[in-house]
């Protein structure tokens, strides 16, 4: 994939569902140990952020169905994603391990919109 673009999905399901590095980290941890169950100290312990932060992506995976949740104490996590989530994380995690930095330059590096592109090709400019 050197040289190239991300597909399309990819690009789509880092737009949608992923907002920084340590959040796709999070989800392909957990993807890569789907017969694990994780709390989020352990999560933590692998991934090193913060840990509120860490516990906090997890409740959101659940949210968005790529996680399933026992409750604890202390509540545990595990791969779990709907049918249509899971073919779009196994494909953002090919691209991942593939070229990374492609991957890290979608997720820092917004779209942009194509409404936004023909308003701004309206704009006067000076000079």
């Amino acid at each position: 994939m050197a040289g190239e673009t991300l597909p399309t999905s990819v690009q789509q399901f880092l737009s949608k569902y992923i907002r920084s590095l340590e959040q796709l980290e999070v989800l392909l941890l957990l993807r890569n140990n789907p017969n694990c169950s994780w709390t989020p100290v352990k999560v933590y312990e692998v991934v090193r952020t913060n840990r509120a932060l860490v516990e906090a992506r997890l409740e959101s995976f659940v949210l968005l169905g790529f996680l399933g949740k026992d409750d604890g104490p202390p509540p545990t996590f595990r791969y779990a994603p709907k049918e249509s989530l899971g073919a779009a994380v196994d494909e953002t995690a090919g691209a991942y391990q593939k070229c990374r930095v492609r991957v890290i330059e979608a997720i820092f590096t917004p779209a942009v919109d194509s409404t936004q592109r023909f308003a701004d090709a309206f704009k006067v400019r000076k000079g």
